[in-house]
């Protein structure tokens, strides 16, 4: 199991439930089933109670096929339209160099204010789209130049967290774990014509492959809750 991700997809478009597990060595595919809701489940909520009903089922199946018990799965969501807010956000730099711990805190200060008035919404990636140097523009922010004018342009992708929290309670009547959540309509805009998969798309981004996403992993915890911690562009 420690060398196998299981994806659960679910196309909420084409009204399907696309199941894969990859061999994180080689990017093999070791199963890839595709399984169909009824039409007439036109709402989230319909198409959870449509997965409740066939999940045992496919559990079952999935383990039979590894001889391992499922416990963890990446969740991949598809939707007509991903959804994200874009913002920007300045800072002067005193023509000092650019520090890791001060670009930390501005994207994750932003973060927290998207979290603190979007409630119902829950945040999956966070994508640095470009960044203004003194009016020069760079993919990647480059730590360590020095500068007076630093704007940072992101793209915060989300899900409604109400589907989310439906979902996740689902599985976890099941035992199994959410590691983590992907928009498969980023992970589409990731693949290489020729030479690359959804399932080989999903494990580049679990494996931070595209530098132009931060990544948010729980560092510590004490008296005031998480401490997280920022990485993927800042390595």
């Amino acid at each position: 199991m420690s060398n196998l991700e299981i994806f659960f997809n679910i196309d909420i478009n084409d009204f399907k439930l696309n199941v894969f597990i990859v061999d994180k060595v080689n990017g093999n595919n070791l199963l890839n089933k595709d399984f169909n809701f009824d039409k007439l489940s036109n709402s989230n909520f319909l198409i959870v109670d449509e997965i409740k009903n066939i999940l045992k089922k496919l559990i079952v199946q999935i383990e039979k096929q590894i001889d391992v018990s499922v416990s963890k799965i990446n969740l991949m969501i598809e939707q007509e339209i991903s959804h994200n807010i874009d913002l920007s956000v300045k800072k002067n730099f005193e023509n000092k160099n650019i520090d890791k711990k001060n670009v930390e805190y501005i994207i994750q200060n932003l973060r927290q204010q998207l979290l603190i008035n979007n409630p119902d919404k829950k945040f999956i990636h966070i994508l640095v789209k470009k960044c203004l140097i003194d009016e020069e523009e760079y993919n990647i922010i480059p730590l360590g130049k020095k500068c007076k004018n630093f704007v940072v342009h992101l793209s915060f992708i989300y899900l409604p967290k109400k589907l989310f929290k439906n979902l996740e309670k689902l599985f976890n009547e099941h035992q199994i774990i959410i590691k983590k959540v992907i928009c498969t309509n980023y992970a589409k805009s990731l693949i290489v014509p020729e030479y690359d998969n959804l399932s080989k798309s999903g494990l580049n981004i679990l494996n931070g492959t595209n530098l132009n996403e931060v990544g948010i992993i729980p560092k510590k915890m004490n008296k005031l809750g998480f401490f997280e911690k920022l990485f993927h562009i800042f390595s």
